[in-house]
């Protein structure tokens, strides 16, 4: 699968599953309820960059582009080391 297409849908996909459940924690939230439909919407942007890359990191796998998949695999662990230093 081509790198670039496989990354555009994975980018895709999470914004639209993340808009989709800020408009809903948003029309939920007017009774008093629905922040964690707001969090996760919001979790799930934030998210969507990384599982981005995950694809790209998939598909130059699966393509046999050794270098490029381990530029992705290098920021695959950069950001996965930041997100584990940000968590303490």
């Amino acid at each position: 699968m081509n790198p670039n297409r496989s990354t555009a849908l994975t980018l895709r996909v999470g914004v639209v599953i993340g808009i989709a459940l800020m408009a809903a924690g948003l029309a939920v939230s007017m009774s008093g309820y629905g922040e964690a439909a707001l969090y996760a919407g919001i979790l799930v942007l934030i998210l969507s960059p990384f599982a981005g890359v995950v694809a790209t990191f998939a598909s130059l796998v699966s393509l046999k582009d050794w270098f490029w998949a381990a530029v992705a695999a290098a920021l695959l662990c950069i950001t996965a080391a930041g997100a584990a230093v940000a968590m303490l």
